[in-house]
């Protein structure tokens, strides 16, 4: 229950920070990131149990569309392609079913970290990839909670 309203409140602000998008790339890709986190919440249509496929695929575009803009230097676009890879190597072993053997909250924890010193050293730089940035923290968050649990 908090992940999914952790997941939906981060979508609508990713929905509501592409606003700062420039590029109408940026702008649609990060709203099918936003839309593709909450795939998995649907219980009526049927497609839930492709939504981790969806984020996945998504997540690999939003990283690739970052590393083509001028505007970022290489340590923001290494950031995001890495944080696209690391979500979809933890989706693949979801689907392998070895998910158990890998500690996702380390992942978590080292993106929050990565997040919040690219927020707070090139805000100006990052602002127009702020809604990806946000819909990957909740991402985050849910893999540092199983440390919790």
């Amino acid at each position: 229950m908090i992940s999914s309203t952790l997941t939906l409140v981060c979508a609508l602000a990713g929905l509501i920070l592409v606003r700062f998008a420039r590029k109408p790339l940026t702008k649609m890709v990060t709203v099918m990131l936003a839309l593709s986190s909450i795939i998995y919440l649907d219980p009526i249509m049927g497609i839930g149990p492709f939504g981790t496929y969806v984020f996945a695929f998504c997540s690999v575009l939003a990283s690739v569309e970052s590393a083509n803009s001028l505007n970022l230097k290489n340590y923001h676009k290494a950031f995001l392609i890495g944080t696209a890879v690391v979500i979809v190597l933890i989706t693949v072993s979801e689907v392998l079913g070895f998910d158990e053997m890998i500690p996702k909250y380390i992942f978590g924890m080292l993106y929050l970290l990565g997040f919040g010193v690219l927020f707070l050293k090139s805000f100006k730089k990052i602002k127009s990839r702020l809604g990806i940035l946000v819909v990957w923290s909740a991402e985050a968050i849910k893999w540092c909670a199983e440390l919790l649990a």
